[in-house]
């Protein structure tokens, strides 16, 4: 018995704010959505080979902890292409770092407080 994948699921207290975020800095599209009288609900998005869904919060924010206990790490095979890439876009970004680990990497934050790295593994140069 194997595990085939794994899409995490955000809880969004600002759901339109943190789709707009995902297409724009992690390239991803809707595939499917659900949208009542309340506006959008959920969304499930796909960027490259990576899945993830978000989930409108309808819970009262001041009284439920904030949903930024989350780490998403992406891996690339360019990170000086993505930083600029964000940059461009305006997204706040860290500065690339390299890191005893053999990643080079750099870090945002999504309108919901989770934080993202995004990681180039550097144990292949010569």
């Amino acid at each position: 018995m194997n595990f085939e994948g794994l899409i995490p699921v955000l809880q969004c207290h600002k759901i339109d704010e943190t789709l707009d975020f995902y297409q724009s800095a992690l390239r991803y599209i809707i595939i499917k959505k659900t949208v009542t009288d309340k506006g959008l609900q959920w969304a499930y998005l796909k960027s490259d080979n990576t899945f993830l869904m978000l989930q409108k919060d309808d819970r009262d924010s001041t009284s439920t902890p904030s949903s930024g206990n989350i780490f998403l790490h992406y891996y690339t095979s360019d990170i000086t292409a993505q930083h600029q890439f964000m940059t461009a876009k305006g997204i706040k970004v860290g500065q690339i770092q390299n890191t005893p680990y053999d990643m080079s990497e750099f870090f945002i934050q999504d309108p919901e407080g989770n934080k993202i790295a995004i990681g180039q593994d550097t144990s292949h140069k010569g």
